[in-house]
């Protein structure tokens, strides 16, 4: 019982330290007496720079570029849909509710604890800072605090909504910035490539290299029999280059351990995917089976080897990535697809 109320005076004194670090500017620049509830960004246009920050000390700033494109921690191009939730997120969100006051102590420790800042740049300048706090009990409202350059922090948090989307709104404001990414791995809407070269390590005699010059200047070779084909289907191989035109991993958490990955690096790969593009730069890609994550059966009933629904990937420079067989198993057929039709 003695041990119950003790945790409970500790629980009563941290939540008031919280509380006092919160209303006294601590936790932050600047703090204000007027609840901030102008949350929203009318001109998303003008977003140049988001800056996103958890608890756990990720971050991840998010830098528009002169092509409209994104840049995260100027290291990566972004995922477009991704920055354009963050977008739609500002121009539509909305108050859904003041927080209680019983519950108001409570809300303020959380975010002090467990929040995600937001800092919103507009054309170079600090426009408007979200502290965003956890979901609210029946997941339709996000706790949050607003704070500008020039009123400092709200003194009271509210809960927000957003037009046209039930739900939560934390998840959408991530500071990891592998998830940040944009998964293109092999990108050519142009058909602006010269080469491409399937492996098959495990069965060399469906490998194949294709050699394109443009319109009908189309080769086939079997690099198991080191010969150019001398007849096969130049529809079905305009065809196949066409799936290069967008080529996405999931993403670039491969869920795997350090010394997992090392293993993978080492490892041979199932299949080899090498493309040359016209300027001569080279994309390759290993691809490595994925043991399924639980029983899988295959349409005659049999137990699955290998994952159905996932690979490893193994970028050029060393990278793993997790690649959905959907989208890769069509890459993978042998050199028997292009055969003549009768």
């Amino acid at each position: 019982m003695k041990r119950n109320l003790f945790l409970l005076f500790v629980l009563i004194v941290l939540t008031g330290v919280a509380w006092l670090l919160y209303d006294s500017g601590m936790l932050d620049r600047t703090s204000t007496t007027t609840p901030l509830s102008d949350f929203a960004i009318e001109d998303t246009s003008s977003v140049d720079q988001i800056f996103i920050a958890d608890q756990d000390g990720n971050t991840a700033l998010l830098v528009r570029q002169e092509d409209q494109t994104w840049r995260v921690n100027d290291k990566y191009r972004a995922t477009d849909y991704k920055v354009q939730n963050l977008m739609n997120g500002f121009k539509n969100i909305a108050v859904k509710a003041q927080v209680p006051t019983a519950t108001k102590p409570g809300v303020i420790s959380m975010i002090a604890g467990r929040g995600r800042k937001v800092e919103i740049y507009q054309n170079g300048q600090l426009s408007k800072t979200w502290l965003i706090g956890t979901c609210t009990p029946d997941h339709f409202g996000t706790y949050m605090v607003l704070e500008t350059p020039e009123a400092g922090r709200s003194s009271e948090p509210f809960i927000m909504r957003m037009e046209g989307f039930s739900g939560c709104l934390r998840q959408r404001y991530f500071a990891w910035e592998k998830e940040w990414r944009h998964t293109g791995i092999f990108n050519y809407p142009t058909f602006d490539l010269a080469r491409v070269e399937l492996t098959n390590h495990e069965s060399p005699d469906n490998s194949f290299d294709i050699r394109y010059g443009g319109g009908n200047d189309l080769e086939l070779h079997a690099p198991l029999l080191q010969k150019q084909v001398p007849v096969f289907d130049t529809l079905a191989v305009k065809d196949y280059l066409l799936l290069y035109k967008k080529v996405h991993c999931e993403t670039y958490t491969s869920y795997l351990e350090d010394n997992q990955e090392d293993s993978l690096r080492n490892a041979m790969p199932a299949f080899t995917i090498r493309v040359t593009d016209n300027k001569g730069g080279v994309k390759k890609v290993d691809l490595h089976w994925k043991k399924p994550d639980k029983v899988q059966m295959d349409p005659e009933g049999n137990v699955m080897a290998h994952d159905g629904d996932r690979m490893y990937a193994v970028l050029a420079n060393g990278e793993v990535a997790l690649v959905q067989r959907y989208t890769f198993d069509p890459l993978l057929g042998g050199i028997a697809r292009f055969a003549p039709k009768p």
